[in-house]
């Protein structure tokens, strides 16, 4: 298990337990307040269904409008407006932007607003972007405080009071999600947050948005800035160029950017520089370098070569499979990696994995062809 998951895993066990107090200590302990006004006892089940429903919808709504209205002050346009996959997006059609409503996979817990900076010459700022949901939040439990302040429990009103407190307490579930500074499962705005402390990384950030703008729009993509100062994220963002640079058959280029973030190991993350080597594996196939590709991956230590072998990312997946029909020749092992990449591919919310599609699919025709 990947430590981004472990943490996922944390996270999503102290949102559960803090709702569980909360129902505990507070909606629990005051039921015979609540019930009171009530025909049936039975009814506080539903009243609290309904209100951890409404609490669901509306914290996703905050949180989603939150980073709409952030990214309208930092400077950027809205793609999309992704809510539990009813999403609002523009698209091209006859040569012109149009807003469309569909449903679409998203990259967040129950939501997620795409954006891209504007091309007005300015400087775009993500801050908005990332803390405005936080400041949506925190007045929501300032209304819990007032609530709390105006209604006793001897008021016909008491059910909105409690109803607040379980509507308020997803609100907090979704600030630890949202905003715990660490890698999640999904993109959240605390490890977002972290990154952007480093002005080089906004620069970057704003580079990667404009990028997947464009495949969002069905554009076609140009390079991006390439960086010399390296961190994990200017080298994940240096790194959209292969894609173009493969196309191109400029290994050339394409090895340099490589070895200027490897020679930059001390700086990154040992993630980042295993995912960085399993690209420079794939550039050593590509170029038919059949020995050194050998040689390069008995250099692999451990915990590289577990990452290329057994890891389900698309690049793992691709350049492992491609290292089996080329170099190993073990066609059968290749072709089983090639139908995990394409369920994995089928699941994957990036959309860089367009890239990487067409990119694997070069490499299959190769083993085809082999096979013959």
């Amino acid at each position: 298990m990947k430590k981004q998951e472990i943490i996922s895993t944390v996270v999503y066990l102290l949102m559960i337990l803090v709702v569980v107090l909360v129902g505990y200590f507070v909606v629990s302990q005051n039921s015979a307040a609540i019930v009171e006004h009530f025909s049936n006892s039975n009814l506080i089940y539903l009243f609290v269904i309904i209100s951890l429903l409404i609490g669901v919808v509306l914290n996703v709504f905050l949180v989603e409008v939150g980073h709409v209205i952030g990214a309208k002050i930092g400077g950027y346009e809205i793609l999309s407006f992704n809510i539990f996959g009813l999403c609002f997006y523009k698209t091209f059609i006859d040569g012109k932007v149009k807003t469309k409503v569909g449903f679409k996979n998203f990259d967040g817990l129950a939501g997620e607003t795409r954006i891209m900076p504007k091309k007005d010459g300015k400087k775009h700022s993500p801050t908005f972007y990332v803390t405005f949901p936080l400041l949506l939040i925190l007045i929501e439990f300032i209304g819990l405080v007032i609530t709390f302040t105006l209604i006793s429990d001897e008021s016909s009103l008491v059910f909105i009071k409690y109803g607040y407190v379980l509507i308020a307490t997803l609100g907090g579930c979704f600030f630890i999600y949202d905003y715990i500074p660490f890698k999640l499962d999904t993109s959240n705005d605390g490890y977002r947050y972290t990154l952007l402390t480093k002005k080089i990384n906004i620069e970057a950030f704003n580079e990667r948005m404009s990028f997947e703008g464009q495949l969002f729009l069905n554009n076609n993509t140009d390079y991006v800035k390439e960086f010399d100062e390296i961190t994990d994220f200017t080298a994940e963002v240096n790194e959209l160029n292969l894609y173009r640079l493969i196309e191109e058959n400029n290994y050339i280029k394409a090895n340099e950017l490589l070895d200027k973030i490897i020679n930059s190991e001390k700086k990154l993350s040992t993630y980042t520089l295993t995912k960085t080597k399993i690209w420079k594996l794939f550039i050593l196939l590509k170029e038919n370098k059949i020995d050194e590709a050998k040689d390069y991956v008995s250099k692999l230590n451990e915990s590289e070569t577990n990452v290329l072998k057994k890891e389900k990312s698309l690049e793992s997946l691709r350049t492992y499979s491609y290292y089996l029909g080329k170099v190993e020749k073990a066609y059968q092992f290749a072709d089983e990696l090639s139908i995990k990449y394409l369920k994995e591919y089928k699941n994957a919310l990036s959309l860089i994995k367009e890239l990487d599609k067409k990119l694997f699919e070069s490499c299959v025709q190769e083993i085809e062809n082999l096979k013959k």
